[in-house]
This record gives structure tokens, C-alpha cells and sequence, in this order.
């Protein structure tokens, strides 16, 4: 859409300036892009009578043009004119553009080049009387504060830059179209993304325009983060250190889209306008809020915590909209499509966030995500009864969760939450009991149409969403275990055994129990996986565990739960038979012997020839695979006879 210009006589450098600065604040939520023209045509003309040089351009002005007549004064001798008081300010200013485009859409109709010069005389379709009632009633909408029925609202909204960096494609059609034509490399398209998200922020579009392009990029987004292909992943794999830039970049296009569309939502709060009245208020609400929770959902993807403010963002929007009596509502938009209720949004990323996706395997917490949406519709929301208040019993407090509306934090297990945080009025009860039946009868009723990792999910995140997991075995805390050499990933813990320099971690053990360990990791800047293979090395001591729980903050301070496993590891080297090709392992010396290779070795009853570092071997058969990630494969194996 063409620029409006707008030309000023008698203004001076510091005028122009001030009047950039205003255009800067609100061409955004104008319909057209103005800018100031020192030559040529224009569709509005400000004069300072106040000013020789604006006074006599007054006396020679086209009467049949758009004309402002401004000044300081507070009476004017003439009264049929079209004027505003000076110094402008952005409230006349805004009611004063508004009004001439509504002028200048009625002028459209009778000139082709009517978005250079208007045709239509202004002394014929502009009355001043009713031009000062109209600014009047502008100037009382644009000074309205935010509804005073409706809790108070602080959106995640980001500031506009009065200066643009670049073009950016502003037609949502074309933007279609080059999105399709981005490259496939993921840190590229992730890097080009990113930027010109960056740079909507520096540019002034109407708000009916911005909210088609971000759709765009929404659907983009939405589509690279759930719909994750095998390259993506190899990708992730083959380059495990560079998925930091792809992690942190993704999560900046999520935040930087969620606040650009709290920023168009921020409008209509700071107008003092209704969700419930004001279809794409809700609509951008929605829209940013489903932003923010996949936010959280790509942060649990690499074990990561919540980003700040996403949940207390979530959380005070629950009791907004509650209040405004939309939670339930899927706002659509004709040229748009329709939304997800918040509520849906909500109980969505509560439940995949109880889940504990910190234990789960890579990538299931996608699984989970999806899984979970058959039964959001089972979960409730309401504010916490006196009975939940005051009951301390943990049997009785199955699939019972608090909201702390006011806090930074994903629901937690009622059982677990004081009950001077209970009784806040403001605070809300999560209930899953009914859900947890649909899950449970999924378990029961399970035939060959049900996906067995799906069924193996189900079963691992039950306790956590019914609030009543429990530790298996109790963790003494330790006062001082000394520093460990953390070694992770297959490859690089058998470069660790055989002497060679390779990538280590510092961490020390917080609390040991039967089963395992907690580390606490103080600079992690790795990626590290629930499953992931570990070598711990203390002084002359070494011992293999994998990861069974793992979770960083933004500050790369990380914990990690491991379960130790049984036996001294022994570097050996294995031969398939038949074949020629050899491949490096560790083999574990307990009661029942194991072997650990790269992936891809193993395979029922298949035939081995394992070589000690002496020199001596033996053969084998595959038994039975014990566990398996993308990196490496553990299983038992029988000594052939005669070996």
C-alpha cells in the first residue's frame, strides 16, 4: 500500500523532528504509512500561521486540498477553517490522521492518482464545526484507559524502533512465496527467520496487515518445531554442538512473534476494549499465548527450564480472560481461520510441563505433546475449594495441582503446596482425575492400533500427572564429593578410555542413593539427553551411568540425576561374523556380561568376535538388547561354545 504524505509550511527542523517522532509512535495502528514530503503533492497540509513563512503559504493554498490551519492562539478570527492547536501532540496528531483517512477514502473514488493529490474538494465534504467535534471524540477515544471491570494486563509487548533496518516483504501472499523458497539448511532458515522478525519490529505496518503476516511466520514456525523430519535430526546428531545457536535463535523467533502479537493485542487493552467484544483481541491473545507455551515446549525439547516470565505470562492471562468470561472462546477471523481457546493452550503445556518432560527420552516430549490433546478437554479449572485448601492426605489429593497466578511457575502437586498459598483467592486448582481414566483405559483396552512407544509414554508419565510419584529410593545428601570429570556421548567417552584428549565437563555428586547420583553441573554449555551415556572419572576411579533425569537453566547451571551402571567398563573391540569390519565398544564385567556399542551393531542372536586389549577374543552371540538411543546400544550376549 502506497505512503501518505503530509507537507508542513512554517514549521521548522525541530518541528519536522517532532512530528517524526510522533509518526513513529502510532503509524502502526493507522490503516496507511505517512511520511513527511518537503516537495511535491501531499493528501495533508499543515500550516503555522504563526509563522511569516506558513502564513503566506496559508494565503496561497489550494482551497480544494486538505488544509490544517494550526497555531498557538488561543482564538482565531476566522472560524470556518479546519484547525488544531500547536504544539502538536500525539494525541491531535493521531485523531487528526485518522480523520483524514477517512477523508481520503472517500477521495480514492474519483482519481487514479488520488494517493498523490485529492480531488475531492475539502471545502465541499468537510464541515469545521463537525471537523472539531469529530477530532473532539477522537482525541476521548484515544486518551481511554484500559477497562476498569477487567483485571490489570501486562503483556509481553516489545518497544517499536523509530528506525527500519532493511525491506522487509509486507505482502502476505509473497512472504508465502519466499518462505517456500528458503533454503532447507535448518541454522540458515532459522537465522533468516529470526532476522526478519527482527525487523517487523522496525517498520510501521496497520494493524490489519501485520496480523496476516504474522500468521505467516506462525504457521512457519508451528510447523518447523512439531513436524521435525529425519534430516533435522540427523542434523541435530551429526552436529550436536551447533544445535546451541539453532536452540537459542528458535527460542527468540517464538518470543519475538508471541510479543508482536501481544503488541497488537496491547491496542485494544490500552483502548479499554473487551476480549469478549473485540474478535482479533482475543484472536492475538490467543495466538501469543499459544506462542509463548511453544516456548516452554521447545525449552523442555533440550531439557532446558521455562523461559523467565513465560509462565507468569500464562498464568496471569488465566485469570484475565477468566474474568472476561472467554476462556472456552476459539475466536476466528474470516480471512484468518479460527484459534484455540486459551483454556485448550493452557491445560496443554500445564500438562505436558507435570509430566516431567525432564525424564523423558529425546524427542518424546513432541510425543507427549500431541498425546496429551485428546484429553485436555477431560482436565478443570477452578478455583480451589475449602476442602483442597485444608486436606492434607496425599491419596486424597490425586490429580490435584495449584496454579500460583502470581508466580513464574508451572502448576505444582496440591499435596506438595502450603495451604497459605491454597487459600489465595486469586490462586487456581488443575484437576486431572478424569483424564488420567481416558489414559488408563488406553493401557487397559490397548490393541494392535495403539502405538507401543505411545502406550510406553502413558505409562512412564501417569504418576507424575496423578501427583503421586515416588522416588524408588531416598538420596543422601553429601557435604563435600570433590570434582568429577563428566564425559558424555559414546564416541567420546571411548577417546576418554583410551587415553586420548577429548571434551570434558566439572561436575560434583549433591546426593547419592542405591540407585544413582544428582550431579550439579556449573557451566554446561553441552547438549546432554535423558538416556545419554556418562563416563565419571575421579582420580583413578571410573564408572559408566546414564542419564535418567536431566535439566539446564539459561545460565548453563545444570542438574543431572544418573543411574549407575553395574560393572567395570573395558575398552574392546568387536567383529560381526561374517564381515571384516571392526568397531569399538565397552564391555561391562558383571553377573550377566554386557556389551555397549555405537547404534546399528546390534541385532537378535547375530554372531561376534570380541577383542580384548591384549589381544585375546572370543565369540559371542547377541542376546538380549537392554536399551537403545540414537547413539549407542546396550545389550547382553552368551559365549559360544569352544570359545
Amino acid at each position: 500500500m502506497a505512503n501518505l504524505r503530509i507537507r508542513c509550511f512554517g514549521f521548522n527542523d525541530a518541528d519536522h523532528q517532532q512530528l517524526q517522532v510522533l509518526l513513529s509512535h502510532y503509524n502502526s495502528s493507522l490503516n496507511h504509512q505517512w511520511q513527511i514530503s518537503r516537495l511535491g503533492h501531499a493528501v495533508l497540509y499543515l500550516y503555522n500561521i504563526d509563522n511569516a513563512e506558513g502564513l503566506k503559504a496559508w494565503h496561497q493554498r489550494d482551497t480544494n486540498l486538505l488544509n490544517i490551519y494550526c497555531s498557538r492562539r488561543k482564538d482565531t478570527h476566522e472560524k470556518n477553517l479546519l484547525q488544531i492547536k500547536l504544539p502538536l501532540t500525539s494525541s491531535n496528531l493521531f485523531s487528526l490522521f485518522a480523520f483524514a483517512e477517512r477523508h481520503f477514502a472517500q477521495s480514492t473514488k474519483s482519481s487514479a492518482k488520488s494517493f498523490l493529490f485529492l480531488q475531492a474538494p475539502a471545502r465541499r465534504v468537510l464541515n469545521p464545526r463537525l471537523f472539531s467535534m469529530w477530532l473532539s471524540s477522537a482525541l476521548w477515544r484515544n486518551h481511554s484507559k484500559p477497562a476498569t471491570d477487567l483485571p490489570k494486563l501486562n503483556l509481553l509487548t516489545s518497544a517499536v524502533s523509530g528506525e527500519r533496518h532493511g525491506d522487509i516483504i509486507t505482502d502476505p501472499a509473497l512472504l508465502k512465496t519466499w518462505l517456500s523458497q528458503l533454503t532447507d539448511d535448518f541454522s540458515q532458515r532459522l537465522s533468516i527467520l529470526l532476522a526478519n522478525l527482527q525487523a517487523i519490529k522496525q517498520h510501521h505496518i496497520s494493524e490489519s496487515r501485520q496480523i496476516n503476516l504474522l500468521e505467516v511466520y506462525y504457521h512457519e514456525l508451528k510447523r518447523l518445531l512439531l513436524s521435525r523430519d529425519s534430516k533435522i535430526i540427523a542434523s541435530e546428531i551429526s552436529l550436536k554442538r551447533s544445535t546451541r545457536k539453532n536452540m537459542a535463535n528458535f527460542d527468540q523467533i517464538l518470543r519475538c512473534l508471541a510479543e508482536l502479537y501481544f503488541n497488537l493485542a496491547d491496542k485494544h487493552y490500552q483502548r479499554g476494549e473487551h476480549p469478549a467484544d473485540q474478535t482479533r483481541y482475543l484472536f492475538c491473545l490467543n495466538r501469543g499465548s499459544e506462542l509463548i507455551s511453544l516456548q516452554i515446549l521447545h525449552a523442555y525439547m533440550y531439557y532446558r527450564t521455562a523461559p523467565k516470565d513465560c509462565w507468569l505470562q500464562l498464568n496471569q492471562l488465566l485469570i484475565y480472560l477468566e474474568k472476561a468470561t472467554v476462556l472456552k472462546r476459539k475466536p476466528e477471523i474470516s480471512t484468518l481461520g479460527s484459534c484455540d481457546s486459551f483454556e485448550q493452550l493452557y491445560k496443554r503445556i500445564a500438562l505436558t510441563a507435570i509430566a516431567d518432560p525432564y525424564s523423558l527420552s529425546k524427542y518424546s516430549v513432541i510425543r507427549l505433546y500431541s498425546l496429551l490433546s485428546g484429553v485436555i478437554d477431560k482436565v478443570i479449572i477452578t478455583a480451589i475449594p475449602p476442602q483442597q485448601q485444608s486436606l492434607e492426605n496425599t491419596f486424597l489429593l490425586t490429580g490435584y495441582f495449584c496454579i500460583e497466578v502470581k508466580e513464574d511457575s508451572a502448576p505444582k502437586a496440591l499435596s506438595k503446596t502450603p495451604q497459605l498459598i491454597r487459600v489465595a483467592a486469586d490462586n487456581r486448582m488443575l484437576q486431572t482425575q478424569d483424564a488420567l481414566t481416558i489414559l488408563g483405559q488406553k493401557l487397559i483396552q490397548s490393541t494392535k492400533r495403539e502405538n507401543a512407544l505411545d502406550l510406553k509414554l502413558i505409562r512412564q508419565v501417569m504418576p507424575q500427572l496423578a501427583a503421586n510419584y515416588q522416588r524408588q529410593s531416598t538420596r543422601d545428601k553429601l557435604s563435600d564429593s570433590g570434582v568429577i570429570e563428566l564425559y558424555h556421548g559414546f564416541e567420546n567417552i571411548i577417546n576418554a578410555l583410551n587415553g586420548s584428549l577429548t571434551n570434558s565437563m566439572q561436575a560434583r555428586v549433591s546426593n547419592n542413593s542405591e540407585l544413582g547420583s544428582l550431579l550439579l553441573i556449573t557451566d554446561c554449555r553441552d547438549n546432554i539427553d535423558v538416556n545419554e551415556l556418562v563416563l565419571l572419572k575421579q582420580q583413578d576411579t571410573v564408572q559408566l551411568a546414564t542419564i535418567c533425569w536431566f535439566c539446564n537453566d539459561w545460565q548453563n547451571h545444570a542438574q543431572a540425576g544418573l543411574h549407575i551402571l553395574e560393572g567395570m567398563p573395558e575398552i574392546v573391540t568387536c567383529q560381526p561374523n561374517p564381515g571384516s569390519t571392526l568397531y569399538p565398544g565397552l564391555q561391562l564385567k558383571t553377573q550377566t556380561p554386557a556389551l555397549i556399542m555405537q547404534k546399528g551393531v546390534f541385532s537378535p542372536k547375530r554372531k561376534l568376535t570380541i577383542f580384548n586389549v591384549s589381544g585375546d577374543s572370543i565369540g559371542v552371540e547377541t542376546k538380549d538388547l537392554f536399551s537403545a538411543t540414537l547413539d549407542y546400544e546396550r545389550f547382553t550376549y552368551i559365549v559360544k561354545t569352544g570359545s
